[in-house]
């Protein structure tokens, strides 16, 4: 681009030999933020003073769109600067396939050197996105979250801020491109205590304002490093929120602005198009070849996005169409996934009954005018056509040969998922999700009783919402009622077959219900239907433990480690397993990883202790044993331990005395019922 290079020239030739090229990119994801809660964006009063000043220094794109309002996938399109269509994933838990390429392999490609920091687990490495970053830093602790939402499963803002500027700090020797991710404004909050106080009755806009901060600390932080003008900085988002609007709380279930209007903001280190707005119609899949254009790097290969340069440059027309799409409705809540075309002047939504609206004179979109214009919403609906179409592909996925005898032999109709035809349109079930949304509201909120009854009455008005039978079978497995938990998974899966989760959850509670042999099934289909579901491959793992196939649970394990390094259980019952076959080593080795992974967890101490003190390194099990203590005074367990290992180094007192506190806190403790020769 000759109009970048101009702009550029009189930089310092120390800091680039190259105009352009060597610039440093920071991309900034503000998860669930929806760009009217921005001041830039009209929002008053503000609480976002950063990034409002941010976007005085930058170009500002005012009608920015994202193309699914769902994490992954959005990201995925960020990423690719594909559609959903092209790149292949339209819900959370999808993988992105190896073909696909990625802004972070083209940065590093060019020589950058890369790191992603994420916030959520709906973006963990399994998932595909880590591909072209050297580093991904994100661990999350499934094993403490079993059982809960993996949308629930985060990491709060100021770590992610803080790994980021430890990154940073380091020394870099070529140009760089780290990727933050803040989730603080997708539920459930976590805000710090002065946030949560200050914002009590908006905590939405509380987090906004906790994660305005963050970014201000970061800017600071690169801006003391003199690497302001090295640096050129995105910030955007997945996605919005509904926060009411038109009858959803939250996102993925309808298409309307308030989930898919999305902040686009672009500073540039030269400072060129401060404080110029852009109003066209641009893309979250813009992104992507518009940083690389930049910074002077070849363009992603056939991007479904463009470069924004010459309209950041010059005053050069947009004349671009946003698609976005949702599948969320139909595998959830039995309905028609809306599928919507935003131009500058219209928008328009593709449901069994379509909408159009005029940006222009209704930007709320409160006033359908598709019957007053039907040749618009025709001439519409010819833009979406080849879009459903492949939405319609992606909806009913091929099952292999294997799967569907696995899914015939358990009485699961063929694997078949609802048909894409016939569904409702959404907007006929907005009630019905509100009372949904209501339930799951009261659930988090620690009312299972009144979240119960409220899915039960959405299950009344219809018993084909999948989403009502999973929550509910997960409220009743959470409190132990696995026989009726398991009622609900096999009615979801009657409906929808294809749901690795359910299937997943189903084998949760058959292994609680004894029923080893059913467990393994359920946890083949799920591995089967999402070959990254490394809790899908744990769980597996303990059922064949538990039916004495050993040498089978130790692959399960050892599959589930390789999808996630950072999992507790796998290492810690694969160290059990490997010890219970005299496998020593490999024994030390998973136990030892399993502390690491939780440190402050006393019952892997209590196994490693175990074990050191079998191999006679006394002193090591004396470690783990008082380590397990200190973290778990009641765990009988810990205190029956320290106890034989006293007695074998010849301290009878402290023996005694660490038996009987075992045998007080559990009195059916065998190891201290037979030392103490009771």
């Amino acid at each position: 681009m000759l109009v970048t290079r101009l702009a550029l020239l009189w930089l310092p030739a120390l800091l680039y030999s190259a105009p352009g090229e060597h610039w440093n990119v920071v991309l900034i994801s503000i998860d669930t933020l929806r760009a009217d809660h921005l001041g830039s964006y009209g929002f008053r009063p503000s609480v976002s003073p950063g990034l409002d000043a941010l976007a005085r220094e930058s170009v500002l794109f005012e009608n920015a769109y994202t193309p699914v309002p769902l994490t992954l996938p959005a990201h995925t399109s960020l990423f690719t600067g594909l559609y959903p269509n092209r790149h292949g994933i339209h819900d959370n838990g999808e993988t992105l396939p190896p073909s696909v390429h990625t802004v972070a392999e083209a940065f590093s490609i060019g020589g950058y050197q890369t790191a992603a920091f994420i916030g959520s687990f709906i973006l963990d490495r399994r998932f595909g996105l880590i591909r072209g970053f050297d580093e991904y830093a994100g661990s999350f602790d499934l094993h403490s979250h079993a059982g809960d939402d993996p949308g629930a499963v985060q990491i709060r803002g100021d770590r992610v801020e803080s790994a980021t500027e430890d990154w940073l700090k380091k020394p870099h020797a070529r140009p760089f491109f780290p990727f933050l991710h803040f989730y603080d404004l997708h539920g459930p909050f976590l805000m710090p205590s002065a946030w949560r106080e200050h914002y009590q009755s908006d905590p939405y806009d509380g987090e906004l304002a906790f994660v305005d901060t963050l970014i201000g600390r970061f800017r600071t932080g690169i801006d003391a490093a003199g690497l302001t003008r090295k640096t050129l900085l995105v910030v955007t988002a997945d996605h919005g929120e509904g926060l009411g609007e038109p009858g959803e709380n939250n996102h993925g279930f309808f298409v309307y602005h308030s989930t898919t209007h999305i902040p686009s903001i672009i500073r540039f280190p030269d400072g060129r198009a401060a404080g110029k707005r852009i109003e066209p119609v641009v893309r979250l899949i813009d992104v992507g070849p518009t940083v690389l254009s930049a910074t002077g790097l070849p363009p992603m290969r056939d991007a479904d996005g463009v470069s924004l340069l010459a309209a950041i440059d010059s005053t050069a027309k947009l004349d671009l169409s946003a698609y976005s799409e949702t599948v969320y409705p139909y595998r959830h809540f039995h309905c028609a996934p809306p599928m919507a075309w935003t131009t500058r002047d219209y928008s328009f939504i593709q449901a069994p009954r379509q909408e159009t609206y005029s940006n222009r004179t209704d930007p709320a979109q409160t006033r359908n005018i598709a019957t007053e214009n039907p040749q618009l919403a025709s001439a519409f609906r010819e833009k979406v056509r080849p879009f459903a179409e492949r939405l319609r592909d992606a909806m009913m996925p091929p099952a292999s040969p294997e799967t569907l005898a696995k899914w015939r032999s358990l009485g699961y109709l063929g694997g078949a998922s609802p048909s894409p035809g016939n569904l409702a349109d959404p907007k006929d079930r907005t009630r019905l999700f509100g009372e949904y949304q209501d339930a799951l509201a009261a659930d988090a909120a620690g009312q299972s009783d009144r979240a119960i009854a409220g899915l039960r009455h959405v299950l009344q008005r219809d018993p084909a919402i999948v989403g009502a039978h999973i929550e509910l079978g997960l409220i009743q497995q959470r409190n132990h009622r696995d026989q009726e938990a398991a009622k609900e998974f096999r009615s979801a899966l009657k409906v929808d077959s294809r749901n690795a989760l359910v299937h997943y959850n189903l084998g949760i509670s058959l292994g609680n219900l004894h029923d080893d042999s059913g467990a393994v099934q359920e946890f083949d289909l799920a591995v089967s239907l999402s070959p990254s579901f490394s809790r899908a491959f744990v769980g597996r793992g303990l059922a064949q433990a538990r039916m004495g196939k050993v040498r089978e649970a130790i692959a399960s394990l050892t599959a589930a480690l390789a999808i996630d390094g950072n999992d507790f259980d796998a290492p810690y019952n694969r160290g059990s397993l490997l010890g219970s076959v005299g496998q020593w080593d490999g024994c030390r080795r998973d136990l030892v990883a399993a502390v690491a992974v939780e440190p402050g967890n006393a019952s892997a101490h209590v196994a490693l202790g175990t074990l050191e003190m079998h191999l006679g390194e006394d002193q090591r099990a004396l470690i783990e044993y008082q380590k397990a203590v200190s973290l778990a005074p009641r765990l009988s367990s810990a205190h029956s331990g320290l106890g034989l290992l006293y007695r074998k180094l010849g301290d009878p007192a402290k023996a005694s005395s660490e038996l009987k506190k075992a045998l007080d806190l559990d009195p059916n403790n065998s190891d201290a019922h037979e030392a103490l020769g009771k």
